[in-house]
């Protein structure tokens, strides 16, 4: 029964922080666990999605080369880098 809510597949998803707080936000409003509301959004998402032309945006990629740092990191462990780049750099 793949469709139960209850089955789920774990997975990382990067996403930009504003999607992030917007979902958490709803999921506080809604009483609800964070992967239970990004469910929900996706669902009625793709929902709409089907329903019409979906649209698609696109970006034009450039390699920056290798990385320096050993990935993943999440978005505090970011700050906290350019804090000590920019206290190293004065």
């Amino acid at each position: 029964m793949l469709d139960s809510p209850m089955m789920g597949v774990r997975t990382t998803v990067i996403l930009d922080e504003d999607v992030l707080n917007r979902v958490k936000q709803q999921a506080r409003e809604a009483d609800v666990p964070f992967r239970v509301k990004l469910n929900e959004l996706l669902r009625v998402g793709l929902a709409k999605a089907g329903a019409g032309k979906l649209i698609l945006s696109s970006r034009q990629v450039y390699s920056m080369g290798d990385s320096l740092s050993p990935l993943p990191l999440r978005v505090s462990e970011l700050d906290a880098l350019e804090e000590q780049e920019a206290l190293r750099n004065g």
